[in-house]
Order: C-alpha cells, then structure tokens, then sequence
C-alpha cells in the first residue's frame, strides 16, 4: 500500500506514514529550524565507486530523516537554542550529479526523473526567468555542479567543527567548487528577518495536523489556509526502495540585497508619498506588503506588533490595490485568490506555493579571493558567520542563499517567478515587476503607489533591481534508502 500525497492535514505519529518519514530527508515538510548553515558545492571525481561508496556510508552516518526530525523538534521545545547542538545534514544531487557516479536514468519510465527542468538545470533557463547571463554569476555557480551537503546547527562552533571534518572526507571523493555559509538573522524579539529588516519566513504551506490546529486556534484560517497535500513538496523518487520512497526538487539561488540602495529608494518614495515621520515605514511595507515587524499592510496601514504574526487574510477587500499595491512582494508571490487574476482561481494559484527553506548571508572579500585554497575560504566564511548581523560592514556582501522544495519545478518556482513576479500585468494589468525580487526590462512601466492607505490616488515611482541573482542550481533531495544503498545500485 503506497501513500496517497493528495492528503492534507497529517498526523505525523499515524503507523501509514511512519516509513514515508523514516524514508524523507529532513527539512522538506518542515523546516530544521536551525540559525547556522553551511552549504557545500560538489563536483565527483572520476571514480565513481569510491563516490558511491562515501554516500552510502555518509548516509548511514549522517543524514537525518523527516521523523527524526519530528522527535528532535519536540525535544526542542524543552531546550533553549543556546544548548541544542544537533547537527542537520542533507545531500541533495543534480542530473549531471547521478550521470556522474553512472546511473542511466533514460532506460526505463520507472527510472527516468519526470522534471525535464531537473534534467537541464537552473542555467538554461537564464533568458525564460530574466536572469543574469550565467557569465556573470559567481564563478562556483558557473563550474558543473554534481551534488551538495548542506549542513545546519543552533551550535556555531560545533558547526564549525562538524563542517570542516566532513570538507576533509569530500576532498577525497569530489572537488569542492563553491561554499556558501548562512545565518539567521533576527530583530530585538527573537524573530527571523532578513537583510532589509522584514520578517521572513511568515507564510508557509503546512502539511501537519499539529501545526495546522495551532494556526487554526491563535488567528482562523477562514480568509487563509495554509494547508498544502503532500504532493506540493513531494514526488516519488525513480531510484529509491519502495512504495514509500519519497523526494524533493530543490531549487536554489544566490540572491545579493543592495541594502543601501534599497532604504535610499525606500525613503525615496517615502518623499514622492509625502508620508510624514510617522508615517515613513509604510513606504517599505508598500514594496513588500507587510510592515518590518510582518503586519500585512491589506489590514492596518501601521505596524501592529502582534504576535503571531497576522498571517489569515486575502486581498477581498482591496481588489483596486488601494491597501496593498498589485506590485508588492506578497501580492505577487501569493495572491491568495485574487480575483483580478481572471485567468486562474484560488485553487489553481496555491498549486504554485513553494515551501521556502532560505538563510541570509554575509561574506567578506575573503569568500572570494583566488588566492586561497578553498580551506581557507571556508575558514574565513565560517569564521565570519559568527559575527555577521543585519547591518552590512565595510566591503561585505549579503543576501539570501535562497532555497525552495516543490514538486514541480516548472509549475511551482519557475511559474511565480516568470508568469508572477517578472510579469508586469500580474496581478492587473500594467501592475509592474514585483518590487522586490522581480526581474527584467521595466520597459518604461513604472509602479503605482497609493498615496494614502485605502483611498483612490496614486502616484508613479519605479522600485526596481535591488535584488540581484548571482546563480543557483536545480536538485533533488533523493530518499534516504536510496542513499543508503546507493553503492549497490545498477
């Protein structure tokens, strides 16, 4: 008996779903809720059975599944983040990744990845999604990625720790071609933000009974439910051992954040609003759509403070965008039924969620120089990590290492990104980019700004590119059986 992925609303401890759990690579259904990351970039070497004999004892050894995840996750509950020093570990591989260590995945339907965007990778759709020519991105982004270990902890040193042991065993399988570190940042509550100092993370498809009763019970969810089947995040893996072998399509992509230049265009069209001093934050809750402390500015038109973080509504009653501007962040990314969108209903828009698993970074010239080995690169990353806050200093880049699970690439990321953010008559026509991540060619088509919260009258302003992609890749995050078996597979 297999499990049916159309089902919402799991029960985690339910006997059906225990080997799909046991099975499921961590922080797919659930995010591992760690504040230290360290991401490193794969490229095999030419002996494959050396590789596939390391992955299936790496994985035996290291890999967390999804139910362990669960346990860890109560057990937290009881532990302060200071003392839990649990290490988190994925390993995700690319089509190239498993063409490498000599898997023909065309032989059969039963073997065969059915994500022909998995099989091209993230660089052929560079003009598709408006993205930088993949001459420009960072030079590790640009080498043939195979696979990658990523790797979280609460514990900053035993993070390091752990990280540079486990670059000591892939030196011997793979070459490391780019190392990306992350940390969570948070504001003076304790909440996660991110670089521009909004609230990240807040609205997420959830999948279990628990988490959904605790959303149900603090705010409804009769405007918004966050619930998502299964299927959302989930496909069977072609490789893995049986009914109940599940996996993820990981999309991942550097995104740097001009933070300078975004609160100069920020107190920009704060002036062009003429909003008072009071009243200055709107302006960059009209580019996101939530205020810095995540109050969505379709119900208030200041920031509320209220905690958990108002996250039950819809766009219902602003459908002219006098509340929240079409252009703006959320209203892009998620527009929650949006009846301007004649061309896709309620249902058909939440099949296009993403389950959102990003961290900022911030990295000194040090991440770059050629210099070094790449020992010493990552020394220098991680060394950083532990002093990185929201503020930049001098010479250091940041942004968000921003990563997503779905299940289908091409209807899921790549759909909000093109058809949604870098389409400017979405939600209505001449809407604009999505003012924070969307990308392209303006073609003289500037936003339009609501000069006072829910009344007629806009003024035009162009809030464009100050997030910018420095490359990325598509993977899978394979079953954990598959992993564990991997040296003995044909």
């Amino acid at each position: 008996m297999s499990v049916d992925l159309t089902q919402t609303h799991i029960d985690p401890q339910d006997p059906i779903y225990q080997p799909l759990l046991e099975d499921l690579q961590a922080n797919i259904l659930k995010s591992h809720d760690r504040d230290y990351s360290a991401h490193l970039f794969l490229q095999f070497k030419p002996n494959p059975d050396a590789v596939r004999q390391w992955i299936a004892r790496f994985a035996k050894d290291r890999i967390v599944s999804a139910k362990q995840q669960l346990k860890r996750y109560n057990d937290l509950k009881t532990t302060s983040r200071s003392e839990s020093s649990q290490l988190f570990v994925n390993f995700l591989l690319t089509y190239p990744g498993y063409q490498s260590l000599g898997f023909n995945l065309t032989a059969g339907q039963l073997r065969e990845f059915p994500s022909p965007a998995f099989k091209v990778g993230l660089a052929h759709f560079q003009t598709i999604l408006d993205d930088p020519p993949v001459d420009a991105w960072e030079e590790g982004f640009q080498r043939e990625i195979h696979g990658v270990v990523m790797l979280a902890d609460n514990n900053w040193e035993n993070l390091q720790t752990q990280a540079q042991q486990i670059l000591t065993e892939l030196e011997e399988i793979a070459e490391i071609v780019n190392t990306e570190v992350g940390r969570v940042l948070r504001n003076s509550k304790g909440d996660a933000i991110e670089h521009f100092g909004f609230r990240d993370g807040v609205s997420q498809p959830l999948f279990f009974q628990p988490d959904l009763d605790d959303v149900a019970k603090q705010q409804g969810i009769d405007k918004w439910d966050p619930s998502a089947p299964l299927e959302l995040v989930l496909v069977k893996d072609p490789l893995g051992e049986g009914d109940y072998s599940f996996g993820s399509y990981c999309v991942y992509r550097k995104l740097e954040q001009e933070v300078s230049n975004f609160k100069a265009a920020e107190k920009a069209l704060a002036k062009a609003l003429k909003l008072s001093k009071e009243e200055e934050e709107r302006a960059g809750a009209l580019v996101v759509g939530r205020f810095r402390d995540g109050t969505p500015l379709s119900l208030a038109n200041a920031a509320q403070n209220a905690d958990p973080v108002p996250n039950n509504f819809n766009y219902d009653d602003d459908l002219r965008g006098v509340k929240c501007p079409f252009h703006a962040h959320i209203r892009k990314a998620n527009p929650r039924g949006d009846k301007n969108d004649l061309h896709q209903t309620l249902e058909e828009q939440r099949q296009h969620r993403i389950v959102r698993r990003a961290i900022s970074y911030g990295e000194l010239p040090i991440a770059r120089d050629k210099s070094l080995s790449v020992r010493s690169r990552f020394e220098g990353q991680l060394a950083h990590l532990k002093d990185m806050t929201r503020h930049p200093i001098a010479d250091e880049k940041v942004g968000l290492l921003f990563l997503c699970f779905q299940g289908d690439i091409f209807n899921q990321f790549m759909f909000m990104q093109k058809n949604w953010s870098n389409n400017q008559h979405f939600v209505s026509y001449t809407t604009g980019f999505d003012a924070l991540v969307g990308q392209g060619n303006p073609k003289n088509l500037q936003q339009k700004w609501p000069q006072s919260w829910g009344k007629e009258g806009a003024i035009d302003f162009d809030f464009y590119h100050f997030v910018k992609m420095k490359g990325g890749q598509y993977f899978f995050a394979p079953s954990i059986s598959f992993l564990k078996t991997i040296d003995s597979q044909k």
